[in-house]
């Protein structure tokens, strides 16, 4: 996200200080050093330490740890040292109960995670309770907001961490690229997400920076089932092959949706900003990655 959303912010003519790897927040000293550089007026939260895909169920403990540090100490240093910055946390739609199918901001902590992304997801209800304990405590400004699942320029490409589009779009691209016959999919394609392209995603984000409320949602308020993502991809990467579902291979959670009606009521969400198609998003998505990863 940040390395969308830095430059565009900069062409506006925003001073941004875009942190990156540049600072390690698990470490209490340089999170206070990165809190002291300079006065902000608004801080977008992150970090995290984080994968997709069996990522959450190899390294559990590591999420716990070190996520569990990074927002104890940026929330922190937000209090002893930029309490007039707002402060935007970015939730993750993991924090809500695993057994609904649409998730609806009243919906958090009513019911169990999903058992594969339930420390992961624990972690983003701490950040969020955490937020909202500063605010009332020290009279902080700022909310958590929560997005569907984000795709595009910058994504994460590493199969062992990606998401699902990124993930297919390397994967096709390679493909097509190496000549190969066939394309592995996980799962029996059944499974559905809702999909965010970046260039919306900061669009929601950038709406949500004055609000100083609850929890929110932002998404395209769409499910996409993965068998016909993988088709899309297919068609507008070229690749010629056949698709091979693997049914022994890493699902998640079968169907995963957000309600975003408040965020439509409140700034007009989806209705007074224009979404990226799924075709349009994914072809600019593929060139990108031919263009900077191949």
């Amino acid at each position: 996200m940040g390395k969308n959303l830095a430059p565009l912010l900069e062409s506006a003519g925003v001073d941004v200080t875009a942190v990156g790897r540049n600072y390690d927040l698990t470490d209490w000293q340089k999170t206070q050093e990165l809190f002291r550089l300079k006065k902000y007026d608004l801080i977008i939260h992150g970090a995290a330490f984080q994968g997709a895909g069996d990522f959450t169920i190899l390294y559990p403990a590591d999420q716990f740890f070190k996520n569990n540090l990074i927002h104890t100490h940026v929330l922190e240093a937000w209090k002893r040292h930029q309490p007039t910055a707002r402060l935007v946390g970015i939730g993750s739609t993991c924090s809500y109960p695993g057994n609904l199918p649409v998730l609806s901001e009243t919906d958090y902590f009513t019911g169990p995670l999903h058992p594969s992304v339930e420390t992961y997801g624990l972690t983003k209800c701490v950040m969020q309770q955490g937020i909202k304990a500063y605010k009332k405590q020290y009279g902080l400004q700022g909310t958590t907001v929560a997005f569907a699942t984000l795709f595009g320029p910058h994504d994460e490409f590493d199969l062992a961490r990606s998401h699902v589009v990124s993930a297919l779009v390397q994967k096709f691209c390679d493909a097509v690229r190496d000549d190969l016959p066939e394309v592995e999919i996980w799962g029996d394609g059944t499974q559905t997400r809702e999909l965010i392209y970046i260039d919306d995603q900061i669009t929601g984000l950038l709406m949500t920076c004055d609000y100083d409320g609850e929890l929110i949602n932002i998404g395209s308020g769409v499910e996409t089932q993965i068998t016909d993502l993988a088709e899309t991809i297919k068609e507008l990467s070229g690749f010629k092959g056949e698709l091979v579902y693997n049914t022994n291979r890493f699902v998640g959670v079968k169907r995963k949706v957000l309600n975003i009606d408040k965020a439509k009521n409140l700034f007009g969400w989806t209705t007074d900003n224009k979404m990226h198609t799924l075709e349009e998003a994914l072809q600019k998505t593929i060139n990108w990655y031919r263009e900077n990863e191949q």
